[in-house]
């Protein structure tokens, strides 16, 4: 190192670069590929992606209403993963007679994946099951012992559940905007695991 530095210091800048260049490159390239790869793994080690459950409310309940179920849901509740919900609003009847946006909104995100769990009206749950669009809840947690806890449930005339009303759910016992609400899954979600913890959630909290 002390004769690379007598060295250097008979040449001017350029030349002191160009001869650092030529005689220590594949050091330096080793090096920068070592620090990139160090870095990449702390990048990922400390910022993992935060889980998501994705809510949706589609009816005429206030964004505002929704926002505070939300904020209740997360500081109450879940540490583990976020739960997200959006809001649609839905006057009632059929999902072709809502404006374009919403529902085209609506329909990608369920397409998509995007929608973990439905907190809506019969009208739109009856129509989803015509459409094949949800999942079975004896698929996510066990209904007798959603029966267990008083939870009314719903077949939608086909035998199978499909639905909860929200009206014995604890947590909407003080949001009344919330009661006569169904709750549906979702046959495109893939997030059976922490749908049963929500549920679950949902009736003892």
């Amino acid at each position: 190192m002390k004769k690379l530095w007598e060295t250097l210091k008979t040449m001017t800048f350029k030349e002191a670069v160009d001869y650092i260049w030529e005689y220590y490159k594949l050091h330096i390239i080793g090096i920068i590929a070592g620090l990139f790869i160090i870095i990449s793994i702390l990048i990922n080690v400390f910022t993992e992606d935060e889980v998501a459950y994705n809510a949706m409310v589609v009816s005429a309940i206030p964004y505002e209403e929704v926002g505070a179920f939300s904020d209740q849901m997360n500081e109450e509740h879940f540490e583990d993963f976020r739960f997200a919900v959006d809001n649609i609003t839905h006057d009632g009847g059929k999902l072709a007679e809502q404006s374009i946006e919403q529902a085209q909104k609506f329909t990608v995100r369920i397409a998509t994946g995007e929608v973990d769990l439905i907190i809506t009206d019969e009208t739109l749950a009856r129509e989803l099951i015509d459409q094949e669009g949800l999942k079975p809840i004896e698929q996510i947690i066990d209904v007798e012992l959603l029966e267990q806890e008083g939870v009314e449930l719903l077949d939608f005339g086909t035998g199978t559940v499909y639905g909860m009303r929200t009206n014995n759910l604890d947590v909407f016992q003080d949001r009344e905007m919330f009661q006569d609400r169904i709750l549906i899954i979702p046959s495109t979600s893939e997030k059976d695991e922490l749908s049963k913890q929500v549920i679950e959630t949902l009736i003892k909290s």
